[in-house]
């Protein structure tokens, strides 16, 4: 075959699922040329031309997915615990090394799409284009470079602190000229030690200068939001997708609050809720126990961390049942959760509710779409790019059957794994 030729490439499993929500196609192919797929299909239907070359696998016992779609990365962290306050003390090179072995293992775990909500400086611009290049290893990426955070917010130390609505005008303009993707803020503080969790930090009137400004050149917004207070303010800015939706009040007790689920419908938002980044924790400490054990204090931690996922998982529960719009982002590997389990987060939302059909879609069109690249992320179809996740099993039997990888094919090439 002369070089340019086109490549086809024809896989064929039991299942195959498109990320529309249709039920399965049963005994199923799809057929690659190049770096987009050409037709999918029941096995007896799909071919490649006639003549042409065709590599062909088939996987048996498996199920054709789209590239998974984690829509909240932070990939300068170790996930080992690290908090950001000393990740940020880091040169900006050892991040960049840092950042790049996590986007390699993210890949090989499946996902093939994910946006970054956040890092220190340029690493995230810097890696974007060396994968662009072919410099590294990692799946598509969509960036904020930096979150925008008040004087002292959490992860203010990555570089992008304002103060007042002119400045944080400007702070937009100046990400999207650096090549920002998409606009991240900080709404409220965080684990960053200068902040407070369970308070706002911007002004609305800061905020609408943010949700402007992006909104004026295209570009979508989310917001870290740990207090109720928080996330009205996001609502009165028009924010487009809310993270973490904790309805925290200033003495850290959470609230109900029908209100703000209800302007979270009308508004017509998504929540990227984060459940498995505390699960993670409770999981690290509880291996501690087992190991070295634990003081007093310590176990009054795990405990409060323990009470704290469950008052999570009950407020998702709640959304859920309401019609908020969930979608899967990890958010690691921040704190204790490592890079490439993107799939704990899809878990956790099923024990919130969601159906294991609905989990897959959150984890794929649903994040595709709530990023903004449903265009080529998150489905599968003739004509678009062939980001595909061959898993082993039945994931609408649980999502926990995307543990068993396969194989995983970006832009129609299957993926050397090998040792991570």
């Amino acid at each position: 075959m002369a070089a340019d030729e086109p490549k086809f490439t024809l896989i064929k499993a039991d299942r195959l699922i498109d990320g529309v929500g249709e039920a399965p196609i049963e005994g199923a192919a799809l057929l690659m040329e190049d770096s987009e797929i050409v037709e999918i299909g029941r096995q007896a239907d799909v071919r490649a031309p006639d003549g042409a070359s065709v590599t062909e696998v088939d996987y048996g016992d498996a199920t054709i997915v789209p590239g998974l779609v984690d829509c909240h990365t932070h990939l300068c962290a170790p996930g080992d615990g690290t908090v950001g306050d000393e990740i940020a003390k880091e040169r900006h090179q050892i991040l960049l090394l840092q950042a790049a072995k996590n986007a390699r293992t993210i890949l090989h775990s499946g996902v093939t799409t994910i946006r970054e909500n956040g890092a220190m400086g340029q690493v995230t611009i810097n890696l974007k284009e060396g994968i662009r290049r072919g410099l590294a290893v990692g799946p598509k990426m969509v960036i904020c470079a930096r979150p925008i955070a008040i004087t002292g917010g959490h992860m203010g130390y990555w570089g992008s602190e304002v103060d007042g609505p002119w400045e944080a005008r400007a702070e937009v303009r100046k990400l999207l000229k650096e090549g920002a993707d998409y606009i991240k803020i900080t709404a409220t503080g965080g684990s960053t030690r200068t902040s407070d969790p369970n308070r706002a930090s911007f002004t609305v009137e800061e905020l609408r200068n943010i949700t402007e400004e992006a909104h004026n050149a295209g570009v979508l917004t989310a917001a870290h939001c740990t207090s109720a207070q928080g996330v009205q303010n996001c609502l009165d800015a028009e924010v487009d997708m809310i993270i973490h939706c904790v309805f925290n009040e200033p003495d850290g007790k959470f609230t109900d609050r029908p209100d703000l689920i209800e302007r979270l419908i009308e508004a017509d938002a998504w929540v990227n809720p984060t459940l498995h980044v505390t699960r993670a924790a409770i999981s690290n400490w509880e291996e501690r126990r087992q190991t070295e054990g634990l003081t007093k204090e310590q176990e009054a931690d795990l405990d409060g961390q323990k009470r704290e996922l469950e008052t999570r998982v009950k407020s998702v529960a709640n959304m859920i049942d309401q019609g908020v719009k969930m979608v899967a982002g990890s958010d690691s590997p921040w704190g204790y959760y490592a890079p490439g389990e993107f799939i704990y987060e899809m878990e956790m939302l099923e024990r919130a509710g969601l159906t294991s059909s609905d989990a897959m879609l959150a984890g794929t069109s649903w994040s595709a779409a709530s990023i903004g690249v449903s265009d080529s992320s998150g489905l599968l179809a003739p004509g678009r790019r062939a980001d595909v996740l061959v898993a082993g099993g039945d994931p609408l039997g649980g999502v926990k059957a995307l543990w068993d990888v396969r194989d995983v094919y970006q832009a129609g090439q299957r993926v050397e794994r090998g040792v991570r």
